[in-house]
């Protein structure tokens, strides 16, 4: 809370209010004595008398709840931040609709005290308030709204940092590494790790001997298995240096670097090609514009391939290898390469970019910033109201240390980082270490969709068609009718297609929260603008008289319940395809009523848990919505904790109950 001027905007209803208030509790003349030294000390500028003043009101009337609020502004004045959060904590429990600004300046303070979880919580509640009426808040609201306007202009930069301290803070709480093993990792030197989104494949570079560089590649056939490892042959095939591969998470396209591709050129280039049953089909190096004649190397593609990042040496940089970016342009083609600037790029060398699947953090590793060690893995957020990252964070121990730590790569889930690093206790040079993380990253969830675009009557595939989406983005299908986003959970995505032969089409489409082992599939079916129809059979005979049968109405409840893994909300492909089948024993019936309600077991928060309730029967709700249920009445809620330690994994679950009416023979 600013200085006094802060203060002084309060006092014209706190007077009014802290008398009402001390007319109910007990000694209230010396209650209201007290608040009314407080106030004037507060308006001398001396919170430090103030806070005992306020301090005296609230021992005497314990529901005075101005002199509670002024006692937490006093208490931020004099620097006492965990009173002050204490004080406007008080009040909140007291009454929640108090006022609508404390919860912006509790969560402010939490940030000044280096708890960014709890920040982001209440910055993100005071968000969630500005739906309710003003009135709501009694003569506070109207009185506090010139300062909840100055924080709303302000709001979204605080939830961004609260973000990104709290992403920073998780690496702290890694406890320890552990190195890949063998065959992975070896005496000569493996580095940038990609891994399959669902972490049974990996592609690495290993340096030989003479500083050749392969592109290997692993399989294992589940997460407790060594990898078994191979030369990428497709690529490997001359004595180049080649390796540093990311891919698209659709797993399709590749992006990978050749060194020594030209005698008369001798530097590194970025190439994209095709993975096609393990092998990289159509390869051509990138354009001219991109790779010029300069060393371009260490590719990173955003999870929808609409984003290209590298490092580079060239003309008008800051300094050493930097950092560029590319944006995919409406016609598919790369924009010009841009210098990320001085929030990433030193006068040293920063290189191996990656970056999260919402687009918005970048992990680097660099020599240039305040480094533990020869070469540290940092990370910086986009700023969309600056148009630009902002200045790099050091991830710290163990992540970091007194040695060199280059190419950071996080799974798709969000819960475990890759890191190459030369500290001690490895096979020799760098090895590739993993680390789990406490909690996933509180970048914004994002669901893996594959679209497919095919012909509704002769399901042929529609390869080349064009896909906007919003934000100007742009995508085409494949040879297959395949497209691939990375759409944010728990959204809608509007989807709009045109083709010269087809019907326009239109459709929202429900994006739940997904686990992405595998894509989240969608269909559009594109109908012809013209369909002959053969000419009509002539009608069948009448079926011979019968016995009129009377049939009866009966109501069936049919029941279906989904499992959920610990403090999450995602479909495993095993739970999808039971809603799968269910669905199809429901689909055609004449539904009257579904009930979707969450759970959680009894460990942690009550009132996370009912939010972790609600999530998961959200999903659930919605792709019983996208694979076409319908009713006369849906409701989804979610009901938070059962309890039972012996039983917590049964608890963890959604139950779906679905009452239909069929038509039946009375005997």
């Amino acid at each position: 809370m600013p200085a006094v001027s802060k203060v002084l905007f309060f006092l014209c209803w706190l007077v009014l209010a802290g008398h009402l208030s001390a007319q109910r509790g007990d000694d209230r003349a010396e209650a209201t004595a007290a608040f009314d030294d407080g106030v004037q000390f507060l308006l001398a500028g001396k919170p430090r008398k103030a806070a005992k003043s306020f301090y005296s009101a609230t021992r005497l009337d314990t529901a005075f709840i101005p002199a509670r609020r002024l006692l937490g502004v006093a208490e931020e004045l004099n620097g006492n931040l965990s009173e002050a959060a204490g004080a406007y904590q008080y009040v909140i429990e007291r009454d929640s609709s108090y006022s609508r600004l404390i919860y912006y300046q509790l969560g402010k303070i939490y940030y000044r005290m280096s708890r960014p979880a709890l920040a982001l919580h209440y910055l993100l509640k005071f968000e969630e308030l500005q739906e309710r009426d003003l009135g709501e808040f009694g003569r506070n609201g109207e009185s506090e709204r010139p300062d909840e306007l100055a924080a709303l202009e302000r709001l979204v930069n605080d939830i961004r940092a609260a973000s990104i301290t709290q992403d920073s803070s998780q690496f702290i709480n890694v406890t320890k590494l552990f190195n890949l093993g063998s065959p992975v990792n070896s005496s000569r030197n493996e580095y940038l790790p990609f891994f399959s989104n669902d972490q049974s494949g990996l592609l690495f570079t290993r340096q030989g001997e003479l500083g050749d560089e392969d592109l290997i590649k692993g399989r294992r056939g589940n997460l407790n298995d060594n990898f078994r490892i191979s030369r990428f042959a497709s690529v490997n095939s001359t004595p180049r240096k080649e390796g540093m591969a990311t891919l698209v998470r659709d797993g399709e396209r590749i992006f990978f670097t050749v060194c020594n591709d030209d005698e008369e050129e001798q530097f590194c280039k970025v190439y994209s090609g095709w993975l096609i049953n393990g092998k990289i089909e159509r390869a051509e190096k990138l354009p001219d514009y991109i790779t010029g004649r300069t060393w371009v190397s260490q590719p990173a593609i955003s999870c929808d391939g609409q984003q290209l990042y590298f490092a580079s040496i060239r003309p008008g940089g800051v300094g050493g290898s930097d950092i560029y970016r590319c944006i995919k342009q409406e016609d598919g083609s790369w924009s010009e390469p841009k210098n990320l600037g001085t929030g990433v790029n030193t006068p040293l060398n920063e290189e191996a970019p990656f970056l999260s699947n919402d687009g918005r953090t970048l992990y680097f590793s660099s020599e240039g910033h305040q480094n533990l060690g020869d070469q540290d893995i940092f990370m910086s957020w986009w700023d969309e109201i600056e148009g630009r990252f902002t200045r790099a964070i050091n991830l710290g121990p163990p992540v970091n240390g007194p040695h060199r730590e280059l190419g950071f790569h996080l799974t798709s889930d969000g819960k475990t980082g890759y890191v190459a690093s030369n500290r001690p206790g490895g096979y020799g040079g760098l090895d590739i270490y993993g680390f789990e993380l406490s909690d996933r990253l509180s970048s914004q969830p994002i669901t893996f969709v594959s679209g497919y675009v095919t012909d509704s009557l002769t399901g042929e595939p529609i390869p080349d068609q064009r896909v906007p989406v919003t934000e100007g983005k742009t995508y085409y299908t494949n040879y297959d009718g395949r497209f691939f986003i990375c759409a944010p959970s728990e959204s809608t995505l509007p989807l709009t297609i045109t083709h010269p032969e087809y019907l326009p089409y239109e459709r929202d489409f429900a994006i739940p929260t997904w686990a992405n082992q595998k894509p989240y599939r969608i269909d559009l079916l594109l109908r012809r603008e013209k369909v002959v129809e053969p000419p009509a059979a002539p009608p069948p005979p009448p079926p011979p008289p019968a016995d009129t049968v009377k049939l009866k109405a009966r109501v069936v409840n049919r029941n279906l319940t989904v499992r959920f893994n610990f403090d999450d909300a995602s479909l495993t492909p095993t739970q999808l395809d039971n809603i799968e089948k269910f669905v199809a024993s429901v689909k055609d019936k004449h539904i009257m009523r579904i009930v979707v309600t969450g759970f959680t077991d009894d460990v942690g928060d009550k009132a996370y848990n009912i939010r972790l309730s609600q999530k998961r029967a959200k999903a659930v709700g919605i792709h019983l919505q996208t694979a076409g249920i319908k009713a006369n009445e849906v409701k989804i809620v979610g009901m938070g904790e059962l309890s039972g330690a012996g039983q917590r994994a049964l608890n963890r679950k959604v139950e779906v109950s679905v009452r239909y009416r069929e038509m039946v023979d009375p005997d």
